[in-house]
């Protein structure tokens, strides 16, 4: 069926989008701190991509309504590899900040596959269609750390660059070969078109107030996902930091080889340890929470 051969596509595609993207961000500042970059610095080093994407999406979306789902697919791959191969090569870094800024401004991978799975799916299979891209989400989380901190320790920012590369690649060739335009003339948007139109959600009831919890809990885990591997650098891992009143530490002075593999070994463990519960917790636990006869209603579910 020819539905079903694009959602294997569709996850395909997302899984390795985002193990590349799992691979990078718990390694960000590792090599931050090594190009000269303070914890604050950092920060905004792993904020930029976000920053960009939250700017760019809304063209992408409009892009996409205009001109179909697969083009605009193809330019955020092509976006994305040419942001991981800038990230391999860097060796400063404001040569950092533009490879984040690049994949940033071409991020529409994820977004632009749900589209497509919302395109190809009936109302009443679109809850199973986006489970897909739930479950990619819980396959790049629990596999990219894991191998960005092999990658890390193992060859430095030129490996992890260069590995997620190579996924955006086959990501180019899966979605050229595999995947048919899904986009039809005159139906009814499936992206974000603009920042009122996203803001326009928080009114909708119920709607509204789990959009707020999710950003919510999104700005806390960001804190430390970003960052994680700084505190490792200079709290742990660095005899060159300066300490002030506290117990808290500026900064890793030129941190020497060993301690960026062992920053890198720790910062993918710990994330993949992450990974792996919340795909525990969602898969299981909640799945089973929300499931027909355990404490959800039918009147509770259709919000009466």
């Amino acid at each position: 069926m020819a539905r079903e051969a694009s959602l294997r596509v569709v996850f395909g595609i997302a899984v390795l989008d985002l193990i590349g993207f799992g691979i990078l961000i718990p390694q960000l500042g590792v090599y931050g701190v090594r190009f000269g970059a303070s914890p604050f610095t950092v920060g905004l080093l792993v904020a930029v991509y976000s920053l960009m994407q939250l700017v760019a999406a809304p063209i992408m979306g409009r892009l996409s309504d205009r001109f179909g789902r697969r083009p605009v697919l193809l330019l955020s791959q092509v976006g994305s590899l040419a942001g991981y191969v800038l990230f391999a090569f860097a060796q400063t870094l404001p040569l950092l900040f533009l490879s984040r800024v690049i994949d940033g401004v071409s991020g529409g991978n994820v977004s632009t596959a749900q589209a497509v799975v919302a395109d190809i799916t009936k109302p009443s299979e679109r809850a199973r269609g986006m489970g897909i891209i739930g479950a990619a989400f819980g396959l790049g989380f629990v596999l990219g750390p894991a191998l960005g901190g092999v990658l890390g320790a193992w060859g430095g920012n030129l490996a992890i660059g260069l590995f997620a590369a190579g996924l955006s690649a086959l990501n180019l060739i899966n979605t050229w070969f595999f995947l048919p335009e899904t986009r039809v003339p005159g139906s009814p948007s499936a992206t974000v078109r603009s920042m009122k139109g996203a803001a326009s959600v928080l009114t909708l009831p119920v709607v509204g107030r789990c959009v707020v919890l999710v950003l919510l809990f999104t700005v806390a885990f960001a804190q430390m996902e970003g960052t994680f591997s700084v505190f490792l650098l200079t709290r742990f891992l660095s005899s060159g930091a300066v300490p002030l009143e506290g117990g808290w530490l500026v900064h890793a002075v030129h941190p020497d080889a060993a301690v960026l593999k062992e920053a890198s070994l720790r910062s993918g463990a710990l994330f993949a340890v992450v990974g792996v519960l919340s795909a525990l917790v969602q898969g299981g636990l909640v799945r089973r929470l929300v499931a027909p006869g355990h404490g959800v209603g039918p009147e509770a579910r259709s919000g009466g």
